[in-house]
């Protein structure tokens, strides 16, 4: 689970502060505000991790590689009315976060700390990274281009300096150099992997999902991704379904159709169906998804854009084994208010079930609302969420962290935040009161 995160000169953020991320984080506020920039930052280095370009420090996105994000050159990455700070000078990008593995003590976090300044040709050069857990792990510093010092755990004094240092994908070391170390790469060897390993976990998925189809293939196995956009979701709908219906025939208890009748039963929460049917098309590799619905069985195509933009929000929630981080932006997308607010209950039921973190960025009131009842109700500790409020602050953004107690009530409202629903409310109130002055002023009561 990440439990921090804290940004420098990172796009629109000159500094975020050190954010507390729970199992349960939300990002609300206005447009353009920076929310997407604390998710970009996570999604950069995992797509930098997991990439197989050792010469990129900073994988920055290429958008004919189907790379998660994409954020041009180095300039557009460094906020433009960057500052410096203790720790980062105004002409670098700091990125840092903190995690434990899951099943571990909350005391037993690693960190991952990296500033990057401008490379050749508008990439982004390491210059400083900090790996591991306290007391453990290793420093890599750069001194002039290519030559970096090299610490271990929390020595001040570096065991080597030379080339063979720079760590590969801001991450690790390739097998050469550590068996250049010798005993030293002890230390280090299960650094990157362990890293590699939390960032894998990460299951996101974008605000634009994909448009539901009228047909599937499907290549007879349960997909290993759901997609950024959703696109596999439905593949792993039918992969269950088709489980369900076998395991029904052969009367088995195993566990293969679990996705297909827990989305079944939120969906039914959601008050967008009652039930799904997966339909083979002949002998083909087609499957057609179809919808129970108010007495009808359609298919998905052909039901409103609400429910094929959130199946995969719910399909991403209950594909997430124990200890997968699911970040999703706008997930109640074209949802009406009851289904936001149930989708506070997906969230906090399956956190608590089943060990998942929720990164959760959204404009929706009834989602946040509904949360804060689930808090008040007992349902949700406090300890479990955390909220803020994302707003522009001149040039910069600024972030406030909502303090919420156990019944779930707000100390610190923003101004206006979620609009200015008090307001409006005395403003109507006004306006009917002055209604009916001027009805009975003119003797028109209405009628009866």
């Amino acid at each position: 689970m990440l439990t921090h995160l804290k940004l420098e000169n990172f796009k629109i953020w000159r500094s975020t502060g050190p954010v507390r991320l729970a199992p349960l984080t939300l990002l609300l506020g206005t447009n353009s505000s920076g929310k997407s920039s604390l998710i970009q930052s996570l999604l950069l280095i995992r797509q930098t991790v997991k990439g197989d370009d050792t010469g990129l420090d900073l994988n920055l996105g290429n958008p004919d590689a189907d790379d998660t994000v994409t954020m041009g050159q180095f300039r557009d990455l460094l906020c433009r009315h960057g500052a410096a700070t203790e720790s980062t000078p105004a002409n670098q990008v700091g990125i840092e976060f903190r995690w434990v593995a899951h099943g571990a003590p909350a005391l037993d976090s690693a960190l991952f700390s990296a500033r990057y300044g401008a490379g050749p040709s508008g990439s982004a050069e390491l210059r400083y990274l900090r790996l591991g857990k306290d007391g453990e792990g290793f420093t890599a510093l750069r001194q002039k281009p290519g030559i970096y010092r090299l610490l271990l755990a929390n020595q001040k004094l570096p065991v080597r300096q030379s080339a063979d240092y720079r760590p590969e994908r801001s991450f690790a070391f390739s097998a050469a150099t550590l068996n250049k170390l010798g005993p030293l790469a002890d230390g280090i060897r299960p650094v990157g992997p362990a890293l590699l390993d939390e960032l894998s976990r990460i299951i996101y998925l974008g605000p634009v999902r994909q448009l539901a189809r009228r047909d599937y293939v499907w290549s007879g196995r349960m997909p290993a991704h759901i997609g950024d956009d959703g696109g596999r979701a439905v593949d792993v709908l039918i992969a269950s379904g088709v489980a369900q219906q076998i395991g029904r025939s052969r009367d088995r208890s195993d566990d293969a159709g679990r996705i297909f009748r827990e989305t079944e039963h939120w969906l039914s929460e959601l008050d967008l169906a009652e039930g799904l049917q997966v339909r083979a098309l002949g002998r083909s590799a087609r499957y057609e998804l179809l919808i129970k619905h108010r007495g009808a069985v359609v298919n998905l195509k052909d039901v409103g854009v609400g429910v094929s933009q959130v199946i995969p929000v719910v399909v991403a929630a209950l594909f997430a084994k124990p200890g997968h981080i699911v970040i999703v932006e706008e997930p109640e997308s074209h949802l009406h208010p009851l289904a936001q607010a149930k989708l506070a209950e997906l969230l906090a039921s399956v956190s608590a079930e089943r060990g998942v973190q929720f990164i959760v960025e959204t404009h929706s009131e009834h989602l946040f609302r509904r949360l804060q009842t689930l808090i008040a109700r007992q349902e949700v500790q406090p300890s479990q969420a955390a909220m803020y409020f994302v707003e522009r602050e001149q040039l910069a953004a600024k972030m406030r962290e909502l303090r919420v107690d156990d019944l779930g009530r707000v100390a610190n409202w923003p101004p206006k935040f979620f609009g200015d629903s008090l307001s409006e409310t005395r403003e109507q109130t006004a306006l009917a009161i002055q209604r009916a002055k001027e009805l009975r002023a003119t003797g028109d009561h209405g009628s009866d």
